[in-house]
């Protein structure tokens, strides 16, 4: 069993004096806030007993704020590792003492998504998000800021001209290049895009600009409509072995929206080895199955430094004087493949 870490190991972990972290540790003496944030850091990563002391040394008379998310099922992997991280981020910021409230939807009805973003903002300052694209949810959105109330559109954005900014992925380039894989790895025949809902304006981004870069090309794949999976791995399962029951020449599938495990299930289901499958969704699930050859291509929402800059965005809109326009921050995606997964 590995010894607990004494103030020597911080202040030499640190490269800062005993006397240093003796005065962070008891709040007699200044010492300088970037100082203070850098031993923060050190103490956190090799577990030192006093982190919530420094932390609290740090925060001193910070303001209460309390941050909702509004995320997909905490069913799917990729969204309860979202709000993981996300709360871990509240949790650790000293800019203010955050506190968090986390909800999930249980489908895409867009009455649900507006409901439930009214609720959180009964109980919070701020409000970060992944919804569907829908009036009433855009309605929402707009009341939300008439009472003060910030709301940032996350991985997909939303219509509310009254959102305080979205951060997300280029979803244009990113449908590109799933067609430009499709294109290259794939074998003649036809090829299908599985979306979670059209109403998610990254996937519909994502759709078009696939089937664009394929219509645009001299290729031998002949592009079928578009399939939902409702964001659900068990309608994915089903809806793959429908398609592969019916089109013995699919052999590409671009699985845009949720339900990538269920559609491996179908496939393995199916019995077929011959399908080219791009994905958009990394989580430990998808990794192993990018590894072992199931999943071809991930096109992977840097869902990290999205929950990053959302969480940032937030605190400038809560601490700092207005007003404050609207932006957008667009990240790169990350390609992701077997030799480098």
């Amino acid at each position: 069993m590995s010894r607990h870490k004494t103030i020597d190991d911080l202040a030499r972990e640190s490269r800062v004096s005993v006397s240093t972290i003796d005065r962070i540790l008891s709040g007699r003496g200044q010492v300088k806030p970037s100082t203070m944030e850098h031993v923060l850091a050190v103490a956190e990563h090799i577990g030192f007993y006093g982190v919530e002391t420094i932390r609290n040394r740090l925060l001193g008379d910070a303001p209460e704020r309390r941050f909702g998310f509004l995320l997909n099922s905490r069913s799917r992997l990729l969204y309860s590792e979202l709000a993981q991280e996300l709360t871990e981020i509240v949790r650790k910021t000293v800019a203010v003492r955050g506190h968090f409230v986390v909800s999930h939807l249980t489908d895409t009805d867009p009455d649900r998504a507006a409901d439930a973003l009214v609720e959180l903002g009964k109980e919070c300052d701020a409000i970060a998000c992944v919804c569907i694209d829908h009036p009433v949810v855009s309605a929402a959105a707009d009341e939300l800021a008439r009472r003060g109330i910030p709301v940032v559109a996350m991985i997909s954005d939303i219509s509310s001209p009254a959102r305080a900014g979205f951060v997300g992925a280029n979803d244009h380039q990113l449908g590109r290049t799933a067609g430009w894989f499709a294109n290259r790895l794939a074998r003649p025949g036809k090829a299908v895009v599985l979306v979670g809902s059209e109403r998610y304006t990254c996937q519909q981004q994502a759709e078009a600009s696939f089937r664009s870069f394929l219509r645009t090309q001299t290729t031998a794949l002949e592009l079928l409509n578009t399939k939902s999976t409702e964001e659900s791995d068990e309608t994915a399962e089903r809806v793959t072995l429908e398609l592969l029951k019916e089109h013995s020449g699919l052999s590409v599938l671009f699985a845009a929206g949720g339900g990538i495990d269920g559609i491996c299930a179908g496939i393995e289901k199916s019995g077929r080895n011959d399908i080219t499958l791009i994905g958009c969704e990394m989580t430990r699930s998808t990794r192993s199955r990018v590894t072992s050859g199931e999943i071809d291509v991930l096109l992977v929402h840097p869902v990290v430094e999205i929950a990053h800059q959302a969480v940032r965005a937030m605190i400038k809109v809560l601490t700092t004087a207005g007003p404050h326009p609207a932006f957008q921050s667009i990240l790169p995606f990350n390609v992701v493949v077997s030799e480098n997964c």
